[in-house]
């Protein structure tokens, strides 16, 4: 078996394992190898913001297991496999969540040096952002913020809406409050889209003291009297020992980097011992699992102006050409152009999330018609701070078995209320003049459903909602090993050598979208990882 060595091993080139390799790089701590399971992210759908729907194919098709409280269905938290991991894949909505949320992690679980004021600056770190500036954000990062340069009149239709609704417009949805409504600013960089392969790896991607692999499958970490001295992977399909003279780092994603370590014997004793793992740690890895719920709501419009078929005929070559001339239109946006938040449960701050998209979402077809392919809207309606909780397992010692994923959906009553009330939300905003003098039938759910009909409502709730794709939580960060996986500086309780550095270190989900977040939190695990080595 070929052995190789490096200074640090990063497990995953997604949102955070691309800053990480490129901090290390940048600070001079000596060699890095950066793996990723996916292939390279130089395809030119990759590059436009409005490749959505054919880079989504670019994933690890993780599904949750079937649940009573949702139909018995499987749902789809599918995370990105390929360089720059779910960044390259996302609706580059850049959002980074309320100030309780952190202050949260602090107070509640512990996470001291982890509540907003601590973790602002890596935001600002983090970001060059091209119009806002001042105590939120920052002009000088990697990670390019930018203002839609599409403004779809049906996505001004919804922002009037919100205001008729009685929300004020928000110009800033990272600023100093979130309630409200406005159009969102993304990762976009000059009209491509702004991953962090494509914005951080890209700066430092020459250096010859960091090595690329792709096509990689990270099988398990060696430790070896409690250290953590390389990792066992598979290259092309060979397998191979990779030694690691300082550290390994796992960003692999919540679901990704809970399997490594669970393979490496590091997880709960009991479920290891059933499989025949040798336990290396005992750890609560796998627990803590937990992700923002959404629903749809579809209609068709009167007018024939959504962008249902920009993509077809003359006008695809239309929109191409525009884009390559002056990387503006509707193929440099990410079609999620406009949001709102609102405090639907009087809690002093958000807790509905509504994502709007001028068209139908083609992969939203509840009742089976087939309205989904004509003009129309979507509103995708989300409760931000779920209190369900899950726990991932793995079926057998074999790398190649797909994870069980128990997400315990819905469990929580007070999930499927907030579920309800964003459901409600976003028919509200429906009814608002700016969009109602637009509308031609809502479908879904179905127009029979009144707004104050719980009952139908929870039904439609039970049987359609869906993930957000943001999953998280499951090497969640704390004081004590009997609840937490890694330390306050990331660190593998009892493991030396060994850090996990991306959202799975999230105590409790952030009331956003969580590319944001995790750029930051790779931020500071990096600014840590060095301070430490």
């Amino acid at each position: 078996m070929q052995v190789k060595e490096f200074d640090y091993i990063v497990c995953g080139a997604g949102s955070a394992g691309c800053v990480v390799a490129t901090r290390l790089i940048e600070q001079n701590k000596g060699t890095v190898l950066l793996l990723e399971a996916g292939g390279s992210d130089q395809d030119f759908n990759y590059k436009i913001p409005a490749g959505i729907p054919v880079v989504i194919n670019s994933t690890w098709n993780y599904t949750t297991e079937p649940d009573a409280r949702t139909h018995h269905r499987e749902m789809s938290c599918a995370q990105g496999k390929v360089l720059g991991g779910s960044s390259s894949v996302n609706g580059m909505i850049y959002l980074r969540g309320q100030a309780e949320d952190y202050d949260e992690w602090a107070d509640v679980y512990g996470c001291t040096g982890w509540d907003f004021q601590s973790i602002l600056p890596y935001f600002k770190k983090s970001e060059n952002n091209e119009s806002l500036s001042g105590e939120y954000h920052g002009t000088q990062g990697h990670f390019v913020i930018s203002d839609t340069r599409l403004k779809h009149p049906l996505t001004r239709a919804f922002i009037k809406a919100g205001q008729e609704l009685g929300l004020p417009y928000v110009n800033d949805f990272n600023g100093q409050s979130q309630q409200g409504v406005g159009f969102y600013q993304h990762n976009i960089k000059n009209g491509e889209r702004g991953s962090t392969s494509r914005t951080y790896l890209a700066s430092v991607r020459h250096n010859p003291q960091l090595t690329v692999q792709l096509n990689t499958q990270v099988e398990k970490v060696l430790v070896e009297q409690g250290k953590a001295t390389g990792i066992e992977c598979r290259i092309n399909g060979t397998n191979t020992v990779i030694k690691a003279r300082k550290g390994v780092v796992l960003s692999s994603g919540s679901i990704g980097s809970a399997k490594i370590l669970l393979l490496s014997g590091i997880g709960p004793k009991e479920h290891l011992d059933s499989l025949g793992i040798e336990v290396k740690q005992d750890l609560p890895v796998g627990k803590n699992y937990h992700d923002h719920l959404h629903t749809s709501i579809n209609a068709t419009i009167k007018r024939p102006i959504s962008l249902f078929g920009e993509d077809k005929g003359l006008k695809r070559y239309k929109h191409g050409l525009q884009w390559l001339l002056f990387r503006e239109g509707v193929v440099a946006s990410s079609v999620l152009e406009g949001g709102a938040f609102m405090d639907s449960n009087h809690e002093g701050r958000p807790d509905v999330q509504a994502m709007f998209l001028p068209v139908l979402d083609v992969f939203d077809d509840p009742s089976g018609q087939g309205k989904n392919y004509t003009h129309g809207i979507t509103l995708k309606m989300c409760h931000l701070r779920p209190k369900s909780r899950g726990q991932l397992y793995l079926r057998s010692k074999n790398p190649d078995d797909a994870v069980r994923i128990e997400a315990n959906l819905l469990e929580h009553p007070d999930d499927l209320k907030g579920l309800i009330r964003a459901t409600q939300f976003g028919l509200d905003l429906l009814q608002q003049p700016s969009l109602s003098n637009e509308i031609d039938e809502v479908f879904a759910p179905d127009h029979t459903v009144k707004r104050d009909d719980v009952v139908a409502l929870e039904s439609f709730v039970r049987e359609y909602c869906k993930t957000t794709y943001h999953p998280v939580g499951t090497c969640r960060m704390g004081q004590s090993p009997q609840d937490s996986v890694v330390d306050l500086n990331l660190k593998v309780h009892g493991i030396d050598q060994l850090s996990v550095i991306d959202c799975s270190v999230f105590p409790s989900i952030p009331s956003a979208n969580t590319n944001a977040p995790t750029v930051a939190i790779a931020e500071k695990g990096a600014d840590l990882l060095i301070q430490h080595s």
